[in-house]
């Protein structure tokens, strides 16, 4: 399903948090025709899962983006750089909000000042649909972002998004920085050590026999492959367009909670569904309009539901052991 080769060649290529589950997946594919360099502190840690052969030529660096001084080494004399590193997880930006906007925020900040009077080809920031607030169906990047109550902090992961989207678009306005920023939609697939509703759900489904569902299960989203995830990245390198903002994401892929926890639960053998106290606060409704990004760089999400769920399934089957 995946394609493990890439159009892009020849490229010393950056990628911040690269150790994650999405920068597990790009350096798979940048890794044999470029010289790939991983910024990461190691909290979550998917490059384990790579190959030998793949990680013998990857070049991982352990540091901190909140590190300025680190940051400034990291990014010299590179072609290409791909900035993930944020904090994420819904129970974690709720339980430390200060951690989650000096990381996402000011870590974007001290990236971006950095590479303000430096040669560079291209660079991607990621964003986050959160920045569209709770009811989100078909949005465009160019709707409204809506953000919570202050009082709420599971907005402050939305907030350090949304700045560091409007930051990325003045560093492109007054430095000319080939910036585009990437919005993904619910990814999900193998290796994603984090925290994710799908994961979440083959873990304890097939560890304790039990998926748990929050509230009725009635929210809905529009779930992403990780190979389509990854594709989206590699046209954004290949066009010659900065200043953009796309969503990438999969609106054929749109279900209620319940009926993802039933089809998990098929593949799950002897498993049940157990609802659970809903959260505090809840994105009710997700999913993008990617007409931009299918115009603009060609993107076109290709791994349905049922067989990217299927994937994942077989992955954590056999890896579950080791969690």
């Amino acid at each position: 399903m995946a394609n493990n080769s890439s159009k892009i060649s020849g490229k010393k290529i950056l990628i911040t948090g690269g150790g994650g589950f999405i920068g597990s997946f790009l350096t798979e594919i940048f890794y044999k025709d470029n010289q790939v360099t991983l910024f990461d502190n190691g909290r979550r840690n998917a490059f384990q899962f790579l190959n030998q052969s793949i990680k013998d030529k990857v070049n991982l660096v352990k540091g901190d983006i909140q590190d300025v001084q680190s940051v400034k080494q990291i990014v010299k004399n590179q072609d290409i750089i791909i900035h993930l590193a944020a904090i994420a997880g819904a129970s974690f930006y709720e339980k430390d909000p200060l951690l989650t906007l000096n990381v996402n925020l000011f870590g974007t900040a001290n990236l971006l000042q950095v590479l303000a009077d430096q040669k560079i080809e291209r660079v991607i920031t990621f964003s986050s649909s959160e920045v569209y607030g709770p009811q989100a169906v078909g949005v465009s990047e160019e709707d409204l972002t809506c953000i919570g109550p202050v009082s709420q902090g599971r907005w402050s992961y939305a907030v350090s998004k949304v700045a560091s989207d409007h930051i990325a678009r003045a560093y492109f306005k007054k430095y000319g920085l080939p910036i585009n920023i990437l919005r993904p939609f619910n990814v999900y697939g193998p290796r994603q050590v984090g925290e994710g509703a799908i994961s979440n759900m083959f873990i304890s489904g097939i560890k304790e026999k039990k998926i748990y569902v929050t509230g009725d299960g009635s929210q809905k989203r529009a779930w992403c492959y990780i190979s389509d995830m990854v594709g989206a990245v590699e046209l954004i390198c290949e066009k010659k367009v900065s200043g953009e903002c796309f969503n990438i994401g999969n609106p054929n892929a749109y279900i209620t909670i319940i009926d993802l926890a039933k089809k998990i639960q098929s593949l799950c053998e002897d498993s049940e569904i157990i609802f659970t106290a809903g959260r505090e606060v809840e994105i009710l409704d997700r999913k993008p309009n990617i007409e931009k990004a299918k115009r603009v760089i060609g993107f076109s999400p290709e791994v349905n539901l049922e067989e990217g769920l299927k994937e994942t399934f077989v992955w954590w089957s056999k890896n579950i052991s080791r969690f």
